[in-house]
This record gives structure tokens, C-alpha cells and sequence, in this order.
């Protein structure tokens, strides 16, 4: 097909030849057993060389098309190697959406424009099932895994930091027997951030009393001043925008926790997953590396 082309355009097999550094008889055999196999002339000689027959002009037609079919498909195949195109999808735990989901799509976007990318917010239970169900090719998640599919690197220390009311904060560091009599916002049961603050509170003296469960951190801001309770959360979420009419105080007796990155231990990320893992570490380590308090680098 692809001498029988080069005739076609050469406009004879001469010149054929010579482009395609071949013999000229050995393309004269290769046209001639072409023309035997779909049993119709496929080019009649002219007085300036050869051009091809109706049936050849067909022909040409559809090799045209699947030579520049085949052409685009390695180039595509060459860019998704070389991560400079195709898709990834990320997962992040809802703290941290804040923190780093704008600066990651803009770094994403300035080094590989070509890469589709997917976020998506979860709990870390479930963003680990769905890296181990091949939903998620990278994930920011609370360590350590659970499940032994997910294979991690750790990136930074989050302490759980303390939202009071402002009229009740006070100045400096809390312990956490202080607010053992305030009203509690806490997460919902099947999140593990209510068993670690839980424990905590239990290690302090007090059960904490809660007046409102929520199920995600965006939930918190309205309830909080519903009830003008109070609260332990992860100082990535909070360090930069407390609550309206609340403040943000370390607390010394709070347990902290650490948080890396997460992928599937059996099979390596595809090169734009891979890029994507390397821009959303930068990011993360950017952005904690700012002297955040609550938070830093392993």
C-alpha cells in the first residue's frame, strides 16, 4: 500500500524509487501483486509516467486516509507516553480543598496543559476505595492507609487545632480540658476524625458533649454559629479562613495526624497520573512549607 501510494504521487515509479531509496522493480512487483490480489488495474501509464485508474483512485483515497489515521495515532500514543496528554483523577479529603485545589489545577494547567483532570472530594475511607476500585489514580489521604492496595508517601504533620468563639477564646494555647463543658460540633460516626477527637477527649478527663454531627467540613461554618459550640479540626482546613466571629487556637494536648499521597500499590500510575502525583506533591509541600501553624513537612 504504501509504494503503491508513493507511485501514485511520485507519478511514476522512477521517482518512487528514488524517495523511497527502493529498486524500482522490486515496487513494480509490489504494485503488480497488489493489483493480482484485488483483481483490478490500479494505474495506466501517461505520457508524463503513471497515474492511477478509477478503481486506483479509490484506492488511494483509502490508503491516504488510514496512513494519516495511523500517523495521528502514534502521535497520540507517543504524547500519553510522554504525559503530555490523556486524563487523571485526583482525590482529595475535604480540608484540604482549599489549601491546594486551585494552585494544583493552575500548576497543572502551565505544565501540562494536554492532561484532562479530574477532583474529586472524599473522606480518606473512601477515597481509598475507590484508588483500590481503579476510580482514582491518585489521592491526598490521611495516613496510614488501611488498605494494603494503596501504597502512600507521607508529606506533612496536620495538628487538630481548636475553633472557639472569639468572646471565649482567650489568648494562646488551649488544652483541651478547657472546652470540656462547651458544646461540641464533631463529625459524623463513620468518620475516623470523630474516633481520634473522641479518644482525645477521653485521654483529657471529658466525653465531649455534641450538639450537632456534620458530614462534611463545608457544613461546619453555619453550624458553628447556630450554636456557638466548638471544635477540633485539621489546620490545613481552617489556618487561613476561621469562621466569621471565631477563632483558631492551638491546642497543646490535641493529637495531630499525618497526611500523603495514595496510589495503587499493583499497577503505576500511567504517565498523566504520574504527572499529576509530581504537581500535587509540589503543590502540597509549597504550601505547607509557608510556616503554616499547625502544619509541617515530613
Amino acid at each position: 500500500m504504501r509504494y503503491f501510494r508513493a507511485v501514485c504521487e511520485a507519478g511514476g515509479f522512477a521517482k518512487a524509487a528514488a524517495v523511497l531509496e527502493a529498486s524500482q522493480s522490486n515496487l513494480s512487483a509490489q504494485v503488480a501483486a497488489l493489483e493480482r490480489e484485488l483483481g483490478a488495474q490500479l494505474l495506466r501509464r501517461v505520457a508524463h509516467g503513471v497515474e492511477p485508474t478509477p478503481a486506483g483512485g479509490v484506492l488511494l483515497e483509502s490508503v491516504r486516509a488510514i496512513e494519516d489515521r495511523l500517523q495521528a495515532a502514534a502521535r497520540d500514543v507517543e504524547a500519553l507516553a510522554a504525559g503530555r496528554s490523556g486524563s487523571a483523577r485526583v482525590g482529595l479529603i475535604g480540608t484540604l480543598v482549599a489549601l491546594v485545589t486551585r494552585a494544583f489545577l493552575d500548576r497543572m494547567s502551565a505544565l501540562h496543559p494536554g492532561i484532562a483532570i479530574t477532583v474529586t472530594e472524599g473522606a480518606t475511607t473512601t477515597l481509598e476505595r475507590d484508588l483500590a476500585a481503579a476510580h482514582l489514580d491518585v489521592a491526598l489521604i490521611n495516613l496510614p492507609a488501611s488498605l494494603r492496595s494503596v501504597r502512600t508517601k507521607a508529606l506533612f504533620i496536620e495538628e487538630l487545632v481548636a475553633v472557639v468563639p472569639a468572646e471565649r477564646a482567650g489568648r494562646g494555647e488551649l488544652r483541651l480540658a478547657e472546652l470540656a463543658e462547651r458544646p461540641w460540633l464533631l463529625p459524623g460516626s463513620e468518620n475516623a476524625l470523630r474516633g481520634v477527637i473522641e479518644a482525645a477527649c477521653e485521654r483529657a478527663g471529658f466525653r465531649p458533649r455534641v450538639v450537632y454531627e456534620y458530614e462534611t467540613i463545608r457544613l461546619v461554618d453555619e453550624a458553628m454559629h447556630a450554636v456557638r459550640g466548638v471544635t477540633l479540626l485539621p489546620a490545613a482546613g481552617v489556618v487561613d479562613r476561621a469562621p466569621e466571629g471565631f477563632a483558631v487556637r492551638r491546642v497543646v494536648d490535641a493529637p495531630s495526624r499525618v497526611v500523603g499521597l495514595g496510589w495503587l500499590r499493583e499497577r503505576p500510575p500511567a504517565p498523566p497520573a504520574a504527572a499529576a502525583l509530581a504537581v500535587l506533591e509540589e503543590v502540597v509541600r509549597r504550601a505547607v512549607g509557608q510556616r503554616r501553624p499547625g502544619l509541617r513537612l515530613v
